[in-house]
């Protein structure tokens, strides 16, 4: 498996049926799963019968079956203390997050380790061995409520001191996740961050516009955050990006342009193009797309028009996949983006 991973095969691939990832997390050995993770194998696609790789292998027939679901349970956190820290986040038990960290102060500086195939992957994975104080963002979604006093949980943790970098990273998680917003505790979180000293740096604007988080742009730029192509691309606020786009630099007008593109955002996409933005380069956050894939997925036919008379290719294949736009609309039933690829 190695060799064939090291030659160019796909271990995202399919038989219409289930991923490798799946057959090997159903009949073992453990070092094949690891393989794949470390391969780049997507442990959270699921099958035809919508079951993960860790579902299929609890219910699978591995001699190392136990060996293979803790591998395969990002939730696991085999620490106890850590364990018992994060559920105390989760039920919002103050008093008991309290007595943990003052009894081990570590459970704030060490990070919680998963296993280390996914420190072997190539890819970038995101929430990968965290910090205690990430939980409070609940992105990716552990818990399906939020505790009521999730503001409270964190300012514990807060009077306790955390690092810069752990600050700013929980932030983009609270900016870009949708459980905080849908319980409304997205922007008291953003506000008694920024207030602790987070900074909303570039990669968190991008993920947070990337996944259609606009309100947190909004709340960003109402606690005083300076407009920026990116989050005038994400609003649609065209007037304030023509006039920014005349004094951003090459990296900022990429930015813009993809993110116009993600929200759907025509006539902004048009001012970045117009400003120089490269058709083809990859998304912001969904990077091993480029823009026609985006669109295609939407299935913008205004959108489509755009970047098919700008010279968007219709050949440059995603780098998940390995496929071109027209094989995107023909998998993802977008007629009419097809039928548009076809005639081009």
């Amino acid at each position: 498996m190695r060799r064939l991973l090291a030659s160019g095969a796909n271990p995202r691939s399919d038989d219409g049926r289930e991923t490798p990832l799946h057959l090997a997390a159903r009949h073992g050995p453990l070092e094949l799963v690891e393989a794949l993770i470390e391969g780049d194998a997507l442990d959270w696609l699921t099958d035809a019968n919508g079951r993960t790789a860790l579902e299929v292998a609890r219910a699978g027939t591995a001699r190392d079956r136990d060996a293979i679901v803790a591998l395969l349970d990002r939730e696991r956190i085999a620490d106890a203390s850590f364990a018992a820290a994060v559920a105390a986040i989760h039920t919002g038990d103050v008093a008991d997050l309290e007595r943990l960290i003052d009894a081990e102060p570590r459970l704030l500086r060490e990070r919680i380790l998963g296993p280390q195939a996914y420190r072997n992957a190539k890819r970038a994975q995101y929430f990968r061995d965290p910090k205690l104080f990430w939980y409070v963002a609940n992105n990716p979604v552990t818990v399906a409520r939020m505790a009521s006093n999730i503001c409270a949980v964190a300012e514990t943790m807060l009077a306790r001191g955390i690092e810069r970098a752990d600050l700013d990273y929980t932030l983009e998680l609270v900016m870009s996740g949708n459980a905080a917003r849908e319980q409304g505790l997205q922007r008291p979180l953003m506000t008694l961050l920024l207030g602790a000293g987070a900074t909303a740096t570039p990669r968190a604007i991008e993920t947070a516009a990337a996944h259609g988080e606009l309100d947190a742009l909004r709340a960003l730029t109402e606690a005083g955050h300076t407009l920026t192509p990116t989050i005038a691309a994400a609003l649609g606020q065209t007037e304030a990006l023509s006039r920014l786009l005349r004094s951003s630099d090459p990296t900022a007008i990429q930015s813009a342009f993809g993110i116009a593109v993600i929200n759907g955002n025509v006539e902004a996409a048009k001012l970045a193009l117009a400003a120089g933005a490269d058709i083809n380069a990859p998304m912001p956050a969904h990077t091993h797309t480029t823009a026609l894939h985006q669109a295609v997925l939407q299935e913008n036919v205004a959108l489509l028009r755009l970047l098919l008379a700008n010279g968007a290719s219709t050949e440059r294949r995603d780098t998940l996949w390995d496929a071109t736009p027209l094989q995107w609309a023909i998998h993802q039933d977008r007629p009419i983006a097809r039928k548009l690829l076809e005639q081009t």
